[in-house]
């Protein structure tokens, strides 16, 4: 499991090894990656990439981590967001994960890729869960149940937009995501 350094140029060093992994991930493919790969292109030795990560799966769910974080961190909690601060919010998903080394490629490797699905899943179950506390703090009385069901959709409703727009090239953005936060608020309209 990958080992979060706490120290400045061990912090440094991380993160190019994060960031050379993504670029590498984009040019070859999750299949061609090696560890030896992203240790030259950073500019490390291997044995310097392995104090971080034990191997190369290792590495790459620390790089889908990283992305999940700071999409993660766009999330408003808010279950009466309306629909354009909530398209705003997607299209901002999608400007992030551009600026993410590799990001499109990140995300498709982390569905695609059997041992790294656990990065997306918990990253998912972990914001569906906060907002189903912010639903029931909005409302106590609604079924936790159908509220749990309808935050994962929403949330993986959100994700698979943002795939789309890396999937499909050239189509609109900003259409995607209302059409996307139309459904979403329609999945978070939960009374009877």
């Amino acid at each position: 499991m990958a080992r979060k350094p706490t120290q400045q140029r061990a912090i440094a060093t991380y993160e190019k090894l994060l960031d050379a992994a993504g670029a590498l991930l984009e040019e070859l493919g999750v299949e061609r990656i090696s560890t030896n790969l992203v240790a030259e292109r950073a500019g490390v030795s291997p044995p310097t990439l392995y104090n971080y990560f034990t191997d190369k799966y290792d590495l790459l769910a620390a790089l889908g981590e990283r992305l999940m974080e700071q999409q993660n961190a766009l999330v408003v909690l808010d279950p009466a967001q309306d629909e354009a601060a909530l398209a705003a919010s997607l299209v901002e998903h999608v400007r992030v994960t551009l600026a993410y080394p590799g990001g499109p490629w990140v995300m498709r490797m982390l569905r695609a890729v059997p041992q790294l699905a656990e990065v997306r899943l918990a990253s998912h179950r972990s914001v569906a869960a906060q907002l189903v506390e912010a639903l029931l703090v909005r409302d106590p009385a609604l079924d936790r149940a159908i509220a749990e069901r309808r935050a994962r959709l929403a949330v993986e409703f959100g994700y698979a937009a943002v795939e789309l727009v890396f999937d499909e090239d050239g189509r609109d953005v900003d259409a995607i995501m209302r059409d996307t936060a139309r459904a979403i608020r329609g999945l978070l309209d939960l009374r009877p």
